[in-house]
């Protein structure tokens, strides 16, 4: 192969269906020889049919060009001489080859067979970090000037180039990566796999660069481990003047006349000895990151008593986003490193040993090939192990599930010393400043040092929340009696081949024994179910079916004997099968036994994740004080079976114990106050006015000058849900879609609105602008990516895209909100804390909801203007904002001086389109 000539060949055609009659209207192909383009071949062709309207909106062709050009029997025998003895290459090759053959069948001519190549897989296995494998992303990615997607010559010329980049990539590979990447590259699309062996073949036995080290069976990066280090330029005092701290940041970052009040706010109260407690209400365009660090460094450089700082985030996006961009420029300002370390849950990243044995025994196909190699590949970039970093869509496969790591450490493991979680342990340990999530922290609080007393919380609108949330649990019996049969499948199967498995016959006694103990378990979770159903006094689950505390009284004693025996169950029965799964080699075992072996582990390891939710609601239940706890049923993710679950109904507790941990918090946010009013965020937390300092800094943004609210005139009833409310929406977008050409963020409230709206925009407009949808088009963070490379695009969003995503500049223009945020009363959370103001004789919805949907709101229009410079529109489509009782205080949640602009519906699209002209 290395001394062919490659063919990268782009289609674009009438539609992707081959088989449907459509036909292709042009053909691209860029030669490489010697890894440079030496040729590019460009020809329209036309499709003697009609051409759908999409098609020419994507491409950019026109009719006209296309009805003067040849046919494809025209050029058929060029192009297929064109390609004959060449490698043909294709960015998802099963797309162009086959609708290529076809037509030349059609023609009369034999099609190619050529060893033909997938650029998709080659980036997916050698990008594992990318966020999108679509061409012109990947041409983003890789700095690749791709003037016109879409259109054939320049997209064959961008995968040419992206090709040649991957091919010096796989080049610079170690000999050992190789030789296990072509192990697996049998699994690839058509002849994909011979690149790998064609460099392996090509490449000469070297010593690994010094970046690298090989653990194991694995070529894997070096840690990199932080010194701190200080030069003479270090100030060990803090500026206190706003003319010191400008000389300090040097032209680094602007200087912020709010930011500097922020800094002088908390380094003025940081160190007091007695408990601290500090809110802070920070604007977007403060700069609240840097306005806690740079004054709190100070306390953490002092030579004794030496502070730490802990700061927890509301998600595992933001605490990356600290770790990788505030902390190195607060680096940069102090002119000192200061150690950092992310603390998230085990199982966010790769456990090698459990990588090493899915290597040996897992389950082989395509997906799970490309999974495998595309890790390999990133062992050798990565330094954290963090499963995050491939961005993959799903982490609930059973691969990925397979591989991660579980909540332990096993010193006697050959990858301990390199172990990614092990990693993460010491460096939170020694760490001057950890960076954690809510969740996290509220389940691992007394894993904290008291050495570190300085808490921040940020995004802290959350947190009374996240802090109750993080008690809730469940048990889901169909999940559980669905897992045990999968495994008394595979124990079967194992007993069956005894007689052809030597091993497998000595095993016969402990696998009888398992198959007893789950016999036994199988009637006790019928048992079980029937004692749930019973106090539920429901057969069937479609809404929250809340447990009061009279049905405990009656019936609690037989639904903890029914836990407690199928707890001792599951106990006797992973206990019968752990010489199944540590005393057998598997090398020395069949393929396919090896394989149910894996299998049995996978599922094992699922099953004692169920039964660690089976003690804790047992303990739960047991508990004197398990009147804390609500406890009620739902649905599971199936929609049709239920869920048993718990919930604390205060996170009282938590609070004490957090003051107990941490003498000085910090509590901080965009959207803490309801105009100057912290009461409600107060409220939350549990403290009073004297229990806390607060301090609420003034937005730097000019609203008056960049934005605009927009209301329709015309609305339907925000209290309608459905079918009906859902057309308006689509009906009332459409035309303002229609008429502009900006980025497009729309906020709901509603996952089956989202839904029901897409439809009718991907109908009418899909052809034309990007459409992208939570829960339809990929992952949160996949649509986000995709958002921000995007000129046009629209999505539509809910829960997650209301805050803690940033989209500055053109990135995004347009803002939707389709209705308040009010929450549903069916969420158990809310439920619990209506109950308990009730109990207070307080009303829960000026108390409780109205509070919380004005700060979601102003989170929510904070999505809008990101930068000094950005510009936008928010439309909202809710009429209570202006026509209710309470409009007054909705109308907090936006900047006083914001224009409210009332206009007709048909003129919506048009001022707007005028707005971003001016």
């Amino acid at each position: 192969m290395a001394d062919k000539v490659y063919a990268v060949v782009d289609l674009e055609t009438t539609g992707t269906q081959r088989h449907a009659g459509n036909k292709i209207i042009q053909f691209g192909c860029a030669i490489i020889e010697n890894d440079t383009i030496t040729e590019n071949i460009s020809l329209s062709i036309n499709p003697e049919r009609t051409i759908p309207r999409e098609i020419l909106a994507l491409t950019g062709l026109k009719t006209s060009e296309l009805a003067s050009a040849p046919t494809f029997d025209e050029v058929a025998s060029t192009l297929r001489e064109l390609l004959a003895d060449k490698i043909f290459i294709a960015h998802n090759v099963n797309f162009d080859l086959p609708f290529l053959n076809e037509a030349f069948v059609e023609v009369g001519l034999d099609p190619i067979d050529p060893i033909a190549i997938d650029t998709v897989e080659l980036a997916q296995i050698m990008l594992p970090q990318a966020a999108s494998y679509r061409l012109k992303d990947l041409s983003t990615f890789l700095n690749i000037n791709h003037e016109h997607p879409h259109q054939a010559d320049s997209d064959a010329i961008a995968t040419a180039k992206i090709f040649i980049i991957l091919l010096n990539q796989l080049k610079q590979l170690p000999q050992e990566v190789l030789r296990q990447l072509v192990q697996l590259s049998q699994y690839l699309t058509r002849q994909t796999g011979q690149i790998f062996e064609q460099i392996l073949d090509q490449c000469h036995t070297a010593p690994l660069p010094p970046y690298l080290q090989q653990i194991g069976q694995f070529t894997i990066r070096r840690m990199i481990s932080e010194q701190a280090t200080t030069d003479q330029r270090q100030n060990q005092d803090y500026p206190i003047t706003d003319d010191d701290k400008r000389q300090q940041f040097d032209q680094i970052i602007k200087p912020r006349t709010a930011q500097f009040k922020m800094m002088d706010f908390i380094q003025q109260h940081a160190h007091d000895s007695e408990q601290t407690n500090l809110v802070i209400e920070a604007p977007t365009g403060v700069g609240k990151s840097l306005g806690y660090l740079f004054p709190l460094s100070y306390e953490l450089t002092k030579p004794q008593p030496h502070s730490r700082l802990v700061i927890t985030t509301s998600t595992t996006v933001l605490q990356a986003q600290l770790y990788r961009q505030a902390v190195p420029l607060l680096a940069h300002l102090r002119h000192q490193s200061l150690s950092a370390a992310l603390l998230k849950s085990a199982s966010h990243y790769l456990d090698l040993d459990r990588f090493a044995a899915y290597l040996q025994h897992g389950a082989k196909n395509r997906g799970t090939a490309i999974n495998e190699m595309r890790i390999l590949v990133w062992l050798t970039q990565t330094q954290t192990g963090d499963l995050d970093e491939l961005q993959i869509t799903n982490y609930d496969t059973e691969f990925f599930q397979s591989i991660n790591h579980l909540p332990t450490l096993v010193p006697s493991s050959r990858y301990y010393e390199v172990d990614y979680w092990h990693q993460v342990v010491q460096a939170a340990q020694t760490a001057d400043i950890v960076i954690t999530n809510n969740a996290y922290l509220a389940q691992h609080l007394t894993d904290f040092s008291y050495e570190q007393d300085i808490l921040v919380v940020d995004e802290a609108q959350h947190f009374a929340e996240d802090l109750t949330n993080s008690s809730h649990g469940y048990f889901s019996v169909m999940q559980l009696h669905n897992r045990l049969n999968q495994i008394d499948d595979i124990l079967r199967s194992l007993a069956d081949n005894n007689d052809a498995e030597p091993l497998l016959d000595k095993l016969q006694p402990v696998i009888l024994t398992s198959q007893l103990f789950l016999s036994q378990a199988q009637a006790l979770t019928q048992q079980l179910n029937d004692q749930v159903i019973l106090l539920a006094g429901e057969n069937f689950i479609r809404e929250p079916v809340y447990l009061e505390a009279a049905d405990f009284q009656n019936n609690l004693t037989m639904l903890n004997r029914a836990l407690n025996e199928l707890i001792d169950n599951l106990d006797n029965y992973l206990n019968a099968t752990e010489t199944l799964e540590s005393g057998v080699d598997r090398q020395e075992m069949r393929p396919t036994s090896a394989q149910k072996i894996t299998e049995l582990i996978f599922q094992n390891n699922k099953l004692e994740k169920n039964l660690d939710y089976l003690v804790t609601g047992f303990d739960h239940l047991q508990n004197n004080e398990f009147r804390q706890y609500g406890f009620y049923l739902s649905l599971d993710d199936d929609g049709i079976n239920y869920r048993f679950n718990w919930l604390a109904k205060s996170h009282d507790k938590l609070r004490q114990a957090l003051n107990q941990q941490f003498k000085t918090q910090i509590y901080t946010g965009a959207s803490l106050a309801i105009g100057h009013d912290f009461d409600y965020f107060l409220e939350q937390l549990g403290f009073t006015e004297t229990d806390v300092q607060t301090l609420r800094l003034d937005s730097p943004f000019q609203y008056e000058e960049k934005a605009e609210l927009l209301l329709p005139q015309e609305t339907y009833s925000p209290s309608e849900n459905g079918a009906d409310y859902d057309n308006w929406l689509a009906s009332t977008i459409l035309p303002v879609l229609q008429q502009t050409d900006v980025q497009t963020l729309i906020l709901f409230n509603s996952l089956a609105s989202i839904r029901n709206v897409y439809q009718r925009l991907q109908h009418v407009l899909g052809f034309k602008r990007e459409i992208m949808a939570q829960g339809i088009t990929g992952s949160n963070d996949k649509i986000a990516k995709r958002f921000r490379l995007s000129k046009n695009a629209v999505l539509l969003g809910s829960q997650s895209f209301w805050e803690g995503i940033d989209f500055p500049g053109e990135q995004l223009s347009l803002l939707i909100i389709t209705r308040i945020p009010f929450e549903s009363p069916k969420n158990p959370t809310t439920h619990y804390r209506n109950s308990l103001l009730k109990a207070q004789n307080k009303a829960p919805f000026p108390t409780d909801t109205l509070p919380k949907a004005i700060l979601k709101l102003k989170q929510g229009f904070g999505r809008l203007i990101r930068t000094e410079t950005d510009q936008g529109i928010v439309l909202m489509m809710d009429e209570r904002v202006i026509n209710s009782s309470y409009a007054t205080k909705v109308q907090r949640a936006f900047p006083p001086k914001l224009p409210k602009i009332i206009l007709p519906n048909q003129q919506l699209g048009h001022h707007i389109s005028d707005f971003f002209e001016e």
